[in-house]
């Protein structure tokens, strides 16, 4: 009821726009690159693309990635505690290993599950952020199943200037970030460090798990960015970045003893090196090296516990051409080297490598555009993967569109999922999925509306199967649903709102199909803000169904209670520069639990001083 309610308000929300706006405002400017790897316009994607531009993540005044996603259409996010804890990131239905995540292009996934540990990620270093949504394994790969979410960090604009933040507030948290950056000549430059902490709380209800540590639950994270560029021409850039984040945090588990400290050190790192040149004026090339790290050591009662160490290396060499003023032609070719160094893996089991090939073409005919991109990549330890995504728009109007298209995607099993001694399988295919979509668009001035309905179908998916005490591709699963997406101005307020209607099932061997766990039916969020003279103040709304789940205890299928969690800010800007702001997070007091057994943060008070250029 929840999801339909949000839908039907959403296409009010859109024809109450267009009625006031007119359709013939000038369409959103705004450019993105991760839905075709080609810069075009937002309002001209072919996938379901949204940005959270710097304005809505200061307006959020939340301190990371995962508190910031929860509100996006298609995303579920399942966090085992408060800031830090183990987190799970569900697109389109999908489970966590399904969706990819990009540090500027960078990959920092775990290749012993295939996932990213976006709990680290804080948002300090962030500029913006872009979502597809959808298969766009053939633009990025294995993982890409149901979707993108790409972090761009900050660079350097206008003048060098210093910028600095402090935060203090509820369960002991505090927050300090500094940076300096900007343009000088031929060269911007931007770095950025920030530091976080808090207390926290017991993170498992002792009531659902007594064996559990009942003693408040800490975090601890530092994190920088660096980047500069340089352009010797008119031609020519040469340019890096880089970016660091550790996590310090203490959890609890359901079972040992109430006595036992648990703690875990991660550290993700994205690296690259880059040149562009423009050796004519319709082709420009990027020739790239980039590392990705994911590094982590827990420890039980202050002894060695367990290590994971990752390391993805590439590097790429894209071109794209423009063929005339409405079609372009890209062309890459990439070597990925991936390797692992694991507690409970044996050093030969832990390094692969995949070459990489792709073209793509983006193209506009009158009232038609077309996306078509094709990718195949050989793996030294499975063979070869082939996806592609073929996309049309139709342009009803100067505001009104029409969107369809078809892909398939596909995960390369892990290294776990390969030789884990208990019930690992060599012989393990790559999980794969298809998906059919299409949507409607509705896009005039800053203001753009969409409404996408999708079904995908998973292949080979892979899971333990107690049959044969092995991991097998043997799973099966489906999701389809229509997810809804606003952003625009209205009467003064600056609105963000998202809706989400699915039905995503697994079946494992031998079983009846269920509803998949932790995904709920309907889920959805409504922010808006205002500015009035130096106040700006607003507060953002995100609710969801029932999920389903299962006890940490009794390994029980379980039904956990849908939730509506209210957050309120303000901030107030004394001059152009200094200004102080404030949150209430969970402004109801809602008490509810993403993952079963696990408590979320209650009513808190956060209280932020800045200086800005």
């Amino acid at each position: 009821m929840f999801g339909r309610t949000c839908i039907g308000a959403l296409a009010a929300l859109g024809f109450f726009s267009s009625s006031s706006l007119g359709q013939g405002a000038a369409q959103d400017d705004a450019i993105v690159v991760t839905a075709s790897r080609t810069e075009q316009k937002l309002r001209d994607a072919i996938p379901h693309t949204t940005v959270i531009t710097q304005q809505e993540i200061r307006d959020s005044q939340v301190p990371d990635l995962a508190s910031l996603l929860r509100r996006e259409a298609g995303i579920e996010v399942s966090q085992s505690g408060g800031v830090g804890t183990v987190t799970s990131l569900f697109m389109r239905g999908g489970r966590g290993a399904q969706t990819l995540v990009l540090v500027d292009g960078v990959r920092m996934e775990d290749a012993a599950f295939g996932t990213t540990a976006i709990q680290h990620i804080m948002l300090d270093e962030i500029d913006r952020i872009e979502i597809v949504r959808g298969n766009v394994s053939s633009l990025y790969g294995s993982g890409a199943m149901g979707g993108v979410v790409q972090i761009f960090t900050k660079r350097g604009e206008g003048p060098p200037a210093p910028s600095g933040e402090i935060l203090f507030g509820s369960r002991g948290t505090s927050r300090e970030q500094a940076a300096f950056g900007g343009q000088t000549g031929d060269g911007r430059f931007n770095i950025t460090g920030s530091r976080f902490s808090t207390q926290g709380f017991s993170n498992i209800d002792p009531a659902r798990a007594p064996n559990a540590n009942p003693d408040n639950n800490g975090y601890r994270n530092e994190s920088v960015s660096a980047s500069g560029s340089y352009a010797p021409s008119a031609a020519n850039q040469i340019g890096g970045n880089l970016y660091r984040t550790r996590g310090n945090l203490s959890y609890d588990s359901a079972f040992g003893a109430p006595t036992d400290v648990n703690r875990s050190g991660q550290a993700l790192g994205a690296t690259q090196l880059y040149w562009e040149a423009k050796p004519f004026e319709a082709w420009k090339s990027r020739l790239s090296a980039s590392e990705g790290t994911d590094f982590r050591t827990d420890t039980l009662n202050g002894r060695f516990n367990n290590s994971s160490n990752t390391r993805n290396r590439q590097i790429g060499w894209n071109n794209d051409w423009r063929l005339a003023p409405e079609h372009a032609v890209s062309l890459g070719v990439e070597d990925l080297r991936q390797t692992l160094a694991n507690s409970g893996l044996t050093a030969a089991q832990q390094a692969r490598n995949v070459g990489i090939a792709r073209v793509g073409y983006l193209g506009r005919l009158g009232e038609h555009s077309l996306q078509a991109n094709a990718r195949t990549e050989h793996y030294s330890d499975f063979g070869t993967a082939n996806t592609y995504f073929l996309g049309y728009g139709f342009d009803l109007t100067e505001a009104w569109r029409l969107t369809a298209s078809t892909s398939t995607a596909f995960r390369a099993p892990t290294f776990v999922d390969l030789f884990s001694p208990f019930g690992g399988n060599p012989t393990l295919r790559p999980e794969r999925s298809r998906t059919q979509e299409a949507g409607v668009q509705w896009a005039s001035g800053a203001s753009r509306l969409r409404i996408v309905g999708f079904t995908t179908q998973f292949q080979d998916a892979i899971t333990f199967d107690p049959l044969t005490v092995m991991t097998n591709n043997v799973r099966k699963a489906d999701a389809r649903g229509v997810e809804t997406s606003f952003s625009g101005q209205i009467a003064g307020f600056d609105l963000r709102a998202s809706a989400t209607l699915q039905h995503a099932t697994e079946q494992e061997p031998g079983a009846q199909a269920l509803p998949a766990v932790r995904r709920a039916g309907q889920f959805g969020s409504f922010s808006a803000f205002r500015t009035s003279g130096a106040w700006r103040y607003g507060g953002e709304l995100i609710g969801s169904g029932a999920h389903p789940d299962i006890d940490p205890t009794t390994f029980n299928r379980i039904q956990e209670a849908g939730y509506t969690v209210l957050n309120l800010t303000a901030r107030y800007d004394f001059d152009k520069h200094l200004f102080a702001a404030a949150r209430l997070e969970n402004a109801w007091n809602e008490k509810y639990q993403l993952v079963s057994g696990f408590n979320t943060p209650p009513r808190g008070v956060f209280i932020t001083v800045g200086w800005r250029p």
